[in-house]
């Protein structure tokens, strides 16, 4: 079996690079192991779970890093409303 060598910046790249590998390892397994005349309902329903789980992943894994980056730079902390579900949102009316 071939190897890959990936060379990241930190640790939360690493585990993104990581989580990518296995989801597309995991979708290939399962194009081979589904039902025939199911594979492409079977492998798009998957796709679409766990890519929106992988993109919610990376997306934080993106921000943890920008923020450890900023934080080792310095300078004054900033503060930051907490957002709740259900909450006013400023300048949500509807067009009239």
């Amino acid at each position: 079996m071939p190897t890959l060598t990936i060379e990241y910046r930190d640790e939360n790249e690493r585990l993104a690079l990581e989580q990518a590998i296995a989801y597309i390892s995991q979708l290939h397994q399962l194009a081979l192991t589904a039902p025939d005349g199911s594979v492409l309902a079977t492998c798009e329903q998957r796709a679409l779970a766990d890519g929106r789980a992988l993109l919610r992943s990376t997306l934080a894994a993106a921000l943890d890093s920008r923020v450890a980056a900023d934080e080792q730079k310095g300078g004054p902390r900033a503060s930051a409303r907490r957002r709740t579900p259900d909450g006013a949102k400023a300048n949500t009316r509807a067009p009239s």
